[in-house]
């Protein structure tokens, strides 16, 4: 018989407890020492199956999905995106149709993201993908999850360091050229270096939309970047609205949503690139 692993007692214990407890007295009735408490709570933290909580002494707190038993795997994305995939929950009830056109969008994004627009950003080292369709995987709550990141490295002639990016992605079809597109991109903007929505016009003009204005306006407020693409795969199409602006995002904020969101290729790209 397969021996249990350290991850699966802790979570097996934890709901066992109510999907709650303090961690002083959960780590005295595991039995472990702190070293191995603290480094499965932040493994499976970073996993996304546990968050934490108040408390005196903080508390941990089983994610919703490991409650109910599902699978934390991501779905792999390969090749054309016009097939079928488990829709990734939306808030606010959106539309069907809504959520099928702005995912046959990931493909050509993706493409012009890193062949063309990582180029045009001087990044000397680039890795995208399509952070979106990951079935159930919890990755942190309501608009956690960017459709699309591109991470990379910049060197600076006057500046003595090589500076880390990572670019999120909001990505909206025609019939969803909204605000709220603004304010998932905001969400983002917590755990990325520039945030952006990149709204597809499909060959209108995009001040011909009836929020456009208040798009530019709030997005203008908060530092995120808009684009308006008359045509999806082609660059050259791509109108800058808005310009993002740089945030000071947490470094924890920026490590979860890596440890969330990325593939196990983007996290060692990363490592290669700043050397640890």
């Amino acid at each position: 018989m397969a021996r249990i692993s350290d991850k699966e007692i802790f979570l097996r214990r934890l709901e066992s407890c109510g999907g709650r407890a303090a961690n002083g007295q959960f780590q005295h009735n595991l039995g472990w020492d702190e070293d191995k408490y603290w480094r499965i709570l932040r493994s499976l933290f970073d996993e996304g199956r546990i968050e934490r909580g108040r408390g005196r002494g903080g508390t941990v707190l089983l994610v919703a999905s490991e409650a109910a038993g599902t699978s934390s795997e991501a779905v792999a994305v390969e090749g054309d995106l016009s097939v079928d995939v488990e829709r990734p929950t939306t808030d606010g009830g959106t539309a069907d149709s809504e959520i099928t056109a702005e995912i046959r969008l990931y493909g050509p994004v993706l493409n012009q993201l890193s062949k063309r627009w990582a180029r045009e950003r001087d990044l000397d080292e680039c890795h995208c993908e399509i952070t979106a369709l990951q079935g159930r995987r919890e990755t942190g709550g309501s608009w956690s999850r960017p459709d699309l990141c591109v991470i990379g490295s910049r060197t600076f002639e006057h500046y003595p360091a090589r500076v880390f990016e990572l670019h999120s992605f909001e990505v909206k079809a025609a019939n969803d050229v909204t605000i709220k597109g603004v304010l998932e991109a905001l969400a983002h903007r917590e755990a990325a270096t520039r945030a952006y929505v990149l709204y597809h016009t499909a060959g209108k003009d995009f001040d011909s939309y009836p929020e456009s204005s208040r798009i530019d306006e709030l997005a203008s407020r908060y530092g995120v970047g808009v684009y308006a693409a008359h045509t999806i795969d082609d660059f050259d199409s791509w109108e800058e609205v808005v310009s993002a602006q740089r945030s000071f995002a947490d470094p924890e904020s920026i490590n979860t949503l890596i440890g969330r969101s990325l593939s196990d290729e983007a996290k060692r790209k990363i490592r290669r690139w700043f050397q640890w």
